[in-house]
């Protein structure tokens, strides 16, 4: 597993779009904390938390599953089609396949936060954890919810078409069904992080956490009951 979790993590980096990716993140944080820096220093006002982080939970609550699941889509299938699958069965349990792959996407995403945390915490003078955690939490679905479509779409360009649509409809219907009283709303009201998230608190989080590790269950009974 502490292989597997070591190759996943090094092949994330393997792509252009990965660098993209952070880079995105790194700009975001710098430019919105300088700027706000020097507005408060400008205004004479102090601003809050939030005036530092909005532009990173708009990234994640907003562009998250694009970015993951354009990263991540065929982290099991990739090894299914090509079938190194095998070999890795071979060494390892199906169970520590899947969890040594979730290590090593959340290990990339913890960098990720990490740094643009440490260049939010540079101007504002404070490591904003609650926020890191959160947004950490929110993260654990989304992965965990990527790694389930990989297991059960056996195609990595499905894969990649059905986390297009995913990515683009969770976050539209999952944000509009905390604003409407639309019946037919509720499902995405109760089944997306977005209510948890941003309504239920710390129990929330707890909520979005048990739904990440429901996905990874099912993952890992998918894994073992396909034929390799």
């Amino acid at each position: 597993m502490i292989a597997i979790w070591k190759k996943e993590f090094i092949q994330s980096f393997s792509s252009v779009f990965s660098f993209i990716t952070i880079g995105i993140f790194i700009a975001v944080s710098y430019y919105l904390s300088d700027f706000v820096s020097k507005s408060s220093l400008i205004t004479g006002i102090k601003f809050a938390e939030a005036g530092y982080v909005s532009g990173l939970v708009f990234l994640i609550y907003v562009m998250g599953f694009l970015f993951i699941f354009s990263l991540f889509h065929d982290t099991i299938n990739r090894e299914t089609e090509s079938r190194t699958i095998r070999f890795l069965v071979t060494k390892t349990s199906r169970s520590s396949i899947i969890i040594g792959k979730l290590l090593g996407i959340f290990s990339y995403w913890f960098v990720c936060l990490l740094i643009s945390f440490s260049i939010i915490a540079f101007f504002s003078h404070q490591f904003y954890i609650k926020t890191f955690v959160s947004l950490f939490v929110m993260l654990a679905y989304i992965v965990a919810l990527c790694v389930l479509m990989s297991c059960l779409i056996p195609k990595r360009s499905m894969s990649m078409f059905v986390g297009l649509l995913l990515s683009i409809s969770i976050p539209t219907f999952g944000l509009w069904s905390l604003f409407s009283e639309k019946l037919w709303l509720k499902v995405f009201k109760y089944t997306t992080p977005y209510h948890y998230m941003l309504e239920g608190g710390k129990s929330g989080w707890i909520t979005v956490l048990l739904f990440a590790a429901i996905m990874v269950g099912v993952s890992i009974l998918s894994l073992h009951r396909r034929d390799l």
